[in-house]
């Protein structure tokens, strides 16, 4: 007697059915590549990244807009030539050039004071003598000084003259001091 299957045989026909046993799904499951979970980031790693880049941002530009020691850099040049000449009326001058900084510096020493309500004041000389600029007006109360200078091929010389107390748009004919850069 040979046993026959009821035609609502529930997993189909037996021609229809495989030996698969759910092997597939393994086989799928074993080739899709299982990507570690990454940490969400976090609130506070943000703020602190930004936070980051505002100080540094903050940092160079303050250092941008730092106002450099141009006579100090001068000192400091390897290429440093200076002239020591005295000023009218008592005191020092020492003129410092370097051509690789295209710089200079004047450096007064053991001024006397200046004339009541005057101060001295230091220009350079453009080439030609088109143009006269103030570097500094000075503290009528110091004796010591010391200014730096850019533009070297642009300057024919540095003057030192007394002044009023604020200062002048123009050099006074009262010249305690004019150094001709050599060129």
């Amino acid at each position: 007697m040979q046993h026959e299957e009821p035609e609502d045989f529930r997993y189909g026909k037996p021609e229809d059915a495989t030996d698969d046993l759910g092997l597939g799904l393994v086989d799928d499951a074993s080739q899709e590549t299982v990507r570690p979970r990454t940490a969400p980031v976090k609130k506070w790693m943000l703020v602190v990244g930004a936070a980051l880049v505002v100080i540094i941002g903050i940092t160079a530009l303050v250092i941008a807009l730092m106002p450099r020691n141009v006579a100090g850099e001068v000192a400091d040049a390897p290429d440093v030539t200076e002239k020591t000449v005295d000023v009218d009326g008592g005191g020092q001058a020492v003129l410092r050039l370097s051509t690789s900084l295209d710089a200079g510096s004047l450096e007064l020493n053991d001024l006397p004071g200046a004339p009541a309500q005057q101060t001295y004041q230091v220009w350079v000389e453009s080439i030609g003598g088109e143009s006269v600029s103030s570097l500094e007006v000075l503290d009528p109360k110091k004796t010591k000084a010391t200014v730096g200078f850019k533009s070297l091929d642009d300057i024919e010389s540095v003057l030192v003259t007394t002044e009023p107390v604020d200062g002048s748009n123009e050099p006074s004919d009262a010249k305690v001091l004019e150094i001709d850069l050599p060129h």
